[in-house]
This record gives C-alpha cells, sequence and structure tokens, in this order.
C-alpha cells in the first residue's frame, strides 16, 4: 500500500513568517517543500505526496493538520526556517514523543544535515500546533536562521535549497521504507526545473527584495479615524504625530506617564513605554498594531486592540527586519524602532 507523505510549506499569503536579509521564509519554505515532493517523486516508488499549498496562499496552522488528518497521512512534515540570531538546523517533534515521531525524526535530522553542512543544534520537542492536532507521525524542521548574514547567503541560492529538499527526502524515505526506484541515479532537482512563481531568488542566486508595501486602503482610514486626525488612507507625518499623541495619552492615562501631549517621539516618551505581550489588549496594543500596520506589516490583521497570533506574527517579521531579538514583545527597544 502507498504511503501518503503531506508537505507542509509554512506561512503564506498575508503571513510571509520570519523576513530578513531580504528573504522572505514563505517562499524559502514553498520552494523546499515542492523540490522535496520533486526528489521522491523522481527517485521512489509506493508513495503520494500532497503539498498543503503550492501557491502564495495563507492557511490557519488547524488548516493545515486537518489536510493531513482528512487524507489519512503516513508522515507529516511542516517546513520552515529559523529567526531570533543563532545558526544551524534544529527538528521540533510534539512532546508527547511518540516512538513513531521519535525514531522517523532521529533518521531524518540525520539526512538533512549531511547535506546542509551546517551547526546541528539537535533534535527537540516541543508542543507546536501542527504537531500536536496531526493524527500521525510528525516533523517541524526550522532550516537556518533567515536573520543571520552568513545563513541567509546560504538560504539564497538554489544549490543550497536543493541540498536541503534532497537531505529530507532521503531521510522521509528511508524513514518509510521506501523503495528506491530500479535503475534510475538519484540526483537533485535543478534550478532550472520547478521554479515556483513565488520565488526566493532570481535567475543569477541574488536575493529577492522583500520591502514593506505602502498602503492606502480602509484600515489606514480607519486608524486615522481612530486616533483623529484627516481620513486619506495615507500613512504620512501627520498620521504618524497623532498616532504618537494617541500612544502619550493612553500611556497618561493607564500608567499616569505625566507626558506632554505633543506627538513628539522623544526620551520621556520612550522611557514610559511598558512592554506588550501576547494575549494583551486595550488601547495599548491597538497602538501597536496600527503601527505595525502603517509601517507595511499588514499580516497584522485587524487593528482591534487584541494581541493575538497575527499581531505575534506581524511584529516577529518587524523585530527580524529590524535586527532586533525576535521575542514577540514590544518593549521600549521594539517602540522605539517604530517610532523614533
Amino acid at each position: 500500500m502507498s504511503k501518503i507523505i503531506v508537505i507542509d510549506a509554512g506561512h503564506g499569503g498575508q503571513d510571509p513568517g520570519a523576513v530578513a536579509n531580504g528573504l522572505r521564509e514563505k517562499d524559502l519554505t514553498l520552494y523546499i517543500s515542492k523540490q522535496i515532493k520533486k526528489y521522491l517523486d523522481d527517485n521512489y516508488s509506493g508513495h503520494k505526496v500532497l503539498l498543503t499549498r503550492t501557491t502564495d496562499r495563507f492557511l490557519t496552522l488547524s488548516e493545515r493538520a486537518n489536510f493531513a488528518n482528512r487524507n489519512n497521512a503516513d508522515y507529516f512534515m511542516s517546513i520552515h526556517v529559523n529567526a531570533g540570531g543563532g545558526t544551524g538546523y534544529e527538528s521540533f517533534i510534539h512532546t508527547s514523543n511518540s516512538s513513531g515521531s521519535r525514531n522517523a525524526q532521529n533518521t531524518i535530522h540525520n539526512e538533512a544535515i549531511k547535506g546542509m553542512k551546517v551547526t546541528d543544534r539537535g533534535k527537540k520537542k516541543a508542543n507546536f500546533a501542527v504537531l500536536r492536532q496531526t493524527n500521525m507521525p510528525a516533523i517541524l524542521p526550522e532550516n537556518l536562521f533567515i536573520d543571520r548574514k552568513e545563513d541567509a547567503e546560504k538560504l539564497s541560492k538554489y544549490s543550497f535549497l536543493n541540498e536541503v529538499a534532497k537531505g529530507h527526502a532521503v531521510g522521509i524515505a528511508k524513514a518509510l521504507g521506501l523503495k528506491s526506484k530500479a535503475g534510475k541515479t538519484q540526483s537533485t532537482p535543478s534550478k532550472k526545473q520547478d521554479t515556483p512563481k513565488s520565488t526566493p531568488v532570481k535567475k543569477k542566486d541574488t536575493p529577492k527584495k522583500s520591502t514593506p508595501k505602502k498602503n492606502t486602503n480602509n484600515t489606514v482610514k480607519e486608524i486615522q479615524r481612530w486616533i483623529g486626525t484627516t481620513v486619506d488612507g495615507i500613512p504620512g507625518p501627520k498620521t504618524w504625530r497623532q498616532l504618537v499623541k494617541k500612544l502619550q495619552t493612553e500611556l497618561n492615562r493607564q500608567y499616569n506617564a505625566g507626558l506632554v501631549v505633543d506627538g513628539i517621539w522623544g526620551p520621556k516618551t520612550h522611557a514610559a513605554i511598558v512592554s506588550i505581550r501576547y494575549g494583551a489588549s486595550g488601547n495599548l496594543t491597538r497602538v501597536l498594531q496600527a503601527a505595525l500596520y502603517l509601517k507595511g506589516y499588514i499580516s497584522v490583521g485587524s487593528v482591534d486592540g487584541v494581541y493575538g497570533d497575527k499581531t505575534k506574527t506581524a511584529l516577529g517579521n518587524f523585530q527580524a527586519a529590524h535586527n532586533l531579538k525576535v521575542d514577540f514583545v514590544a518593549g521600549k527597544v521594539t517602540f522605539a524602532k517604530l517610532f523614533g
């Protein structure tokens, strides 16, 4: 009976994942996922590979897991690229530590690290949603750090991404006992084959630049109405000054900060900043969301004053793009980058 393998390209659509050094995680994961499928299909028999996404589209974590469950997959792999200032490769299975996941992790991790020739950060466990919600053995590899220059240089080349795909494909084949196609020489797909529309690199192995877009839409107008400035959908200096006023007003109201509400970001406003963490709600969170949105990090979603998953993603992307610690906490350093 054929083994069903689901490969999940992390992030996508309005969720770019980590962004740094001119690269976007969602592009890298899509390319690697497609090449894993191609390598398995070209070199092994007795399996069927399904991809959770083949284009640049958004899927929730539950949708990814449900896709694998609906298709009665024998194995699930969610491809990701790391961020946060480290270097190297690591892989995760769920904390429940099933023998099927653990044994497959050992095989896949060892094969993946061979081709990459990078720092081995180890085989780990985590309570990630896609690992927790899938019914079959599953793994989540983190392939280097997009915000580290040396790692990003590797990730910007097709030749390296193909090695990443090959290592994972060989590991899957060994873990599931797939049969090699008789008489066929195994080879990594060339960069000219199956090039994704949302490619992470240009033809000459140079990174595709990813710059936050300027917003001229209804969400900007909604922000402008809320802060009480001209409603034109253009996030110019007047909008930013009024947003700082809103920030100062809230710090005075909630924390008796004693700030002059002048719309000028200065040392006193900086010193009065309090940290905003996942799960926070209220007008300070709404100021944070508005600032992220106006900077072009539109994956923040609704500017509703509730710090949920979309705000976390947008904040992490902002921190990574500005070489900050990616801790998903908006404190003094992050606010200084947003407003300073």
